[in-house]
């Protein structure tokens, strides 16, 4: 493999010591064979063997059962046990030097990992669990700030620990599985119960979230001295066009699921008081032999206030902190999400559907629905004590 020279260092000794280590871990500072064997070495470390389906199948086991019983736990031994991601600084080792064949060997060893994942999960979480199981698969089917940030931390220390140690920092790769793999699962989950919202969602956060792994990943080892190959006159430019164009159209998706994430507030019309004429009254001249004016009284109606019953409050609860899915009927199509400790109004049920219990609730901000019964907790009024 040829690099792409950069200047040399005219006298190391005269460094700092932070920035003399630097450029011996510089990869442009080693002889073309040593660059030879340095890269081997790690394309090695991060090929992936037997064990990244294993793993990948066992986390998968833990994420349907975390799906079906709503337990967060599981969800974060899963991720714990997951296998080590080395595809994912693989295929960014493979955008830096050039190399589609060996970027499309580590692509393909990752879509197997992730699909062995979404097919466990969706197997174990999703058959016969409609109604229950998908609070928690919901919640991996949109993008965040805070998921971003770990993502490109996690990427970014893979590909540090990796340059420096010759391995894998088992933390950093967990919180790059927690981005990638919990979306995976999601995807499977939402196929299998045919909740489309979730399965395109997760979708989307998986490739976006995989995406910009690779970028993060690639960029760190540019900063290290990798380049591409210059052996063909296109390699350079067409690898810095792919990540502008995959970094563009993740920053727009990104900005467009955080700003639909917020909620937008509900104008109420309050009732504008019009003034209403009232004619004086009129009197009433009779002839007679002394005239005199009569005033005639009228009648007012007065308003009889009719006690309206007020629904009974509510809030979400005992979801594990992932919400609850709004449905547009019991056991329906969802809405949206609400949060746990959101205040709610329940105005129906409840109603038997699924072998669930389902209430109509309303929200402050005129958002309505139905939740599971078991997910509300009624607000229940304490008299105050009059000295």
């Amino acid at each position: 493999m040829t690099f792409e020279p950069l200047p040399p260092v005219e006298d190391p000794e005269s460094l700092p010591r932070a920035r003399r280590r630097r450029a011996g871990r510089m990869l442009t500072q080693m002889r073309a064979d040593e660059r030879e064997s340095y890269l081997e070495d790690l394309a090695h470390q991060v090929s992936p063997g037997i064990d990244l389906y294993l793993f990948a199948a066992l986390s998968g086991l833990l994420i349907g059962v975390g799906f079906r019983f709503d337990q967060l736990a599981l969800l974060i031994a899963a991720v714990l046990i997951a296998p080590r991601l080395g595809p994912v600084v693989g295929m960014a080792l493979a955008a830096v030097s050039g190399s589609l064949r060996y970027f499309g060997r580590q692509l393909g060893a990752l879509l197997l990992a992730s699909f062995l994942v979404a097919l466990v999960a969706a197997l174990v979480g999703g058959i016969g669990d409609r109604a229950t199981a998908s609070v928690l698969a919901a919640g991996y089917a949109g993008l965040s700030v805070v998921d971003f940030g770990l993502l490109i931390v996690g990427a970014s220390l893979m590909s540090v620990s990796l340059v420096r140690s010759g391995r894998i920092e088992p933390m950093a790769s967990a919180a790059v599985a927690y981005e990638l793999l919990l979306p995976a699962a999601s995807v499977g989950y939402g196929l299998v119960t045919g909740q489309e919202s979730v399965w395109q969602g997760a979708l989307m956060t998986y490739v976006l979230h995989l995406s910009w792994a690779v970028v993060a990943g690639a960029l760190v080892l540019v900063l290290f001295g990798f380049r591409p190959l210059t052996g063909s006159g296109y390699s350079l430019p067409a690898a810095v066009g792919l990540m502008a164009a995959v970094g563009l159209l993740s920053a727009l998706n990104l900005g467009v699921s955080v700003l639909a994430a917020v909620p937008t507030p509900t104008p109420t019309p309050s009732p504008t008081p019009t003034a209403t004429p009232t004619l004086p009254p009129t009197a009433t001249r009779t002839a007679t032999a002394t005239a005199t004016g009569t005033i005639t009284p009228t009648a007012t109606a007065s308003l009889i206030p009719t006690a309206t019953p007020i629904p009974p409050a509510a809030l979400v609860f005992g979801t594990g902190g992932a919400g609850v899915l709004l449905r547009d009927a019991p056991n329906g199509e969802s809405l949206s999400g609400l949060i746990e400790g959101l205040r709610v109004l329940i105005i129906g049920g409840p109603q038997e559907v699924g072998g669930e219990t389902w209430l109509q609730v309303r929200v402050d901000d005129g958002r309505e629905g139905w939740i599971l019964a078991r997910y509300i907790a009624t607000l229940t009024p304490t008299p105050l004590s009059t000295p």
